[in-house]
């Protein structure tokens, strides 16, 4: 059960580093052309309205990384498949809340949903069960 646990854990961790590393690229590229403040919607819509498509394209990827990567670890190191599945649904809260907080264009908001269950499908698809000696991530 603590392997279980541990392995959630620590590819959740690694997902939440995926996508921070990748947005944090995607705002190197691509600035945003003002602060954003939650307080006043209307600037903070038109600022993401103006966000480039390509900036929108890798935060997507963002997502889609995240699922795939984390989900993957946690598989990795468990080897329990739902592991991977709490993984990405974990990324698919995080997509869904930054679509609260942030108006995102609604094929975005599909894809905070879509993109990172499919990374976590294809992390089951891709993970092989380790085999005995073999180094965990070797």
């Amino acid at each position: 059960m603590g392997k279980r646990i541990l392995s959630v854990v620590l590819g959740a961790v690694a997902a939440v580093a995926i996508v921070a590393l990748i947005e944090l690229l995607a705002g190197t590229l691509y600035p945003l052309g003002g602060e954003l403040d939650s307080a006043d919607a209307e600037t903070t819509a038109a600022i993401m309205a103006g966000m480039p498509l390509p900036a929108k394209l890798l935060v997507v990827l963002a997502w889609f990384l995240g699922g795939l990567g984390g989900a993957w670890l946690a598989l990795r190191i468990s080897d329990w498949r739902w592991a991977g599945w709490i993984v990405a649904l974990l990324v698919v809260a995080g997509g869904v809340s930054a679509i609260v907080m942030l108006p995102h264009p609604p094929w975005m908001q599909a894809c905070a949903i879509i993109v990172p269950l499919v990374g976590g499908w294809i992390a089951a698809r891709i993970h092989r069960k380790p085999y005995p000696g073999e180094p965990l991530l070797g």
